[in-house]
């Protein structure tokens, strides 16, 4: 048998709500741990039960100290380097791990830099400061990676890259009405008309704009409700904001929870205005459970494999956006899994984790084991 292979995964965090995170999990639980031996980098220390699940695999959780305090950080990626005696860094993250990717050429011969948006940050400010700094991010990995085309672009120009796609196990997300009635149950949602956004309480998801739409929309249909499942930096002024609402009353923030498989079975439209995506796993989950997707046309087309998708230009008025969930609510159909579809496609978990695996052993083939 090969050597099992060394990989250091480095994302921001593994917050339940961070697609980032959620990918990397998916992957982290299709791969054979004789095989590929993955230890997790994280710039921040976000509590999730993903930890003891690394753990239980064999798998190392570091977390790096502050860049303000780079003294403390430098000596930190040295330490987790020196002592890890990887073959592949996966770097996840963007410009707040140029410390890590440029020491890591000491200790790495293959250093992936992986895309996962479509635009390089949530606001114009820091688009033009990243876009400034990502050259020397570039230069410091010597493989490139992406979850679509788009998030490809966005970051390496016309460079050649690996698609990894963002994956899913079908056998996580079957339709089961009797889960939902439970969760309703639990909930006190009765016979409410659940809307709902997955992600991050950030600019990026557009959550302001989300919850102007939302009231439009409780205008018109008395028994709707929405949710909003993730945290984020902006959780406190989302929270406010929709208190101000005329219907505020009939939103809830749910945080970041580790039942969402249960929770999709609950919702009766998954609705996503992001200003910007790479390609969101939420979107691709949101699709396998049968649900009725309204999506903002900012998001790569690449994630649609059922019928289930309707885009909507973020150009258009909010009252064109509430048109359009409610004729989606209006007319729902008996609810079906879309599992099939989802086997189908190129977001199945089937094989993952060899894939994963053979990507990285011929890296290490052309660039080069140590």
């Amino acid at each position: 048998m090969e050597k099992p292979i060394r990989v250091l995964m480095l994302v921001a965090n593994l917050r339940v709500s961070n697609g980032v995170g959620s990918y990397a999990m998916n992957y982290y639980r299709r791969i054979n741990h004789d095989h590929l031996k993955m230890d997790f980098c994280l710039l921040d220390d976000v509590p999730t039960p993903y930890y003891d699940e690394i753990k239980n695999c064999g798998g190392n959780i570091y977390v790096l100290p502050n860049l303000k305090r780079i003294g403390s950080h430098v000596k930190k990626c040295h330490e987790i380097l020196k002592a890890g005696n990887y073959d592949v860094i996966h770097d996840n993250s963007l410009l707040m791990t140029f410390p890590m990717m440029m020491i890591s050429k000491q200790y790495v011969p293959v250093r992936i830099l992986h895309s996962h948006n479509s635009k390089l940050g949530e606001t114009d400010k820091k688009e033009k400061r990243n876009a400034r700094f990502l050259p020397f991010l570039i230069r410091e990995a010597n493989a490139y990676a992406a979850c679509s085309d788009l998030a490809a672009k966005a970051m390496f120009g016309n460079n050649e890259y690996e698609f990894i796609p963002n994956i899913v196990n079908a056998e996580d997300y079957h339709f089961d009405v009797a889960v939902r009635q439970r969760i309703r149950h639990g909930m006190n949602a009765g016979n409410k008309k659940i809307i709902a956004t997955v992600g991050r309480v950030a600019a990026q998801k557009n959550p302001f704009f989300a919850l102007d739409v939302f009231d439009l929309v409780a205008e018109r249909i008395p028994d709707a409700e929405y949710w909003w499942i993730g945290s984020g930096p902006l959780d406190k002024e989302v929270v406010f904001y929709a208190g101000q609402l005329k219907h505020g009353d009939r939103v809830r923030f749910l945080g970041s929870r580790d039942d969402m498989k249960e929770l999709y079975q609950a919702i009766d439209l998954f609705f996503l205005p992001s200003i910007f995506e790479g390609l969101p796993v939420t979107g691709i989950e949101a699709q396998a459970i049968g649900l009725p997707c309204v999506i903002a046309d900012s998001v790569t087309k690449e994630m649609v494999y059922t019928d289930l998708v309707e885009f909507v230009s973020l150009d258009r008025s909010k009252e064109e956006w509430t048109n359009t969930i409610c004729k989606k609510l209006d007319g729902l159909d008996e609810r079906k899994s879309r599992e099939t579809n989802l086997l189908q496609s190129k977001f199945s978990s089937t094989n993952a984790g060899e894939f994963l695996e053979d990507y990285y052993r011929r890296l290490i083939k052309k660039i080069g084991a140590k």
